[in-house]
């Protein structure tokens, strides 16, 4: 009885997605980008530096610590003022140096002076 309701529920949906066909959705002015207006340059975070984005070093390390859930590398604080590298790869562009300083880590990330 079980597997037959889960049958029928899984015709039923798909059905309904086919149904409903998929249509690509345009701007209403395609070639107009208000926030590049403003700068003349494209809206990436990608091109803001990182003491941009973050107002701290703090905030810099807990965000990468959140991300490190969906396994990007972060930084673990093993004593004060010191910080090693986590990465669940070892292998690749994480294999070099792992302990790093606070200090290290500002001017790394352009938040020393």
């Amino acid at each position: 009885m079980l597997k037959r309701t889960a049958l029928i529920a899984a015709v039923g949906f798909a059905t309904v997605a086919e149904a409903a066909p998929l249509r690509e959705l345009e701007p209403a002015d395609k070639g107009r980008n208000p926030h590049a207006e403003r700068t003349g340059k494209p809206v990436t975070s990608a091109h803001v530096p990182i003491n941009q984005r973050f107002r701290t070093l703090d905030d810099y390390l807990a965000y990468l610590e959140k991300t490190s859930a969906l396994d990007n590398p972060w930084y673990r604080q093993i004593k004060p003022g010191l910080y090693r590298l986590e990465t669940t790869n070892l292998r690749g562009p994480y294999s070099g140096k792992r302990l790093f300083t606070r200090e290290e880590l500002a001017r790394k990330f352009g938040f020393g002076s």
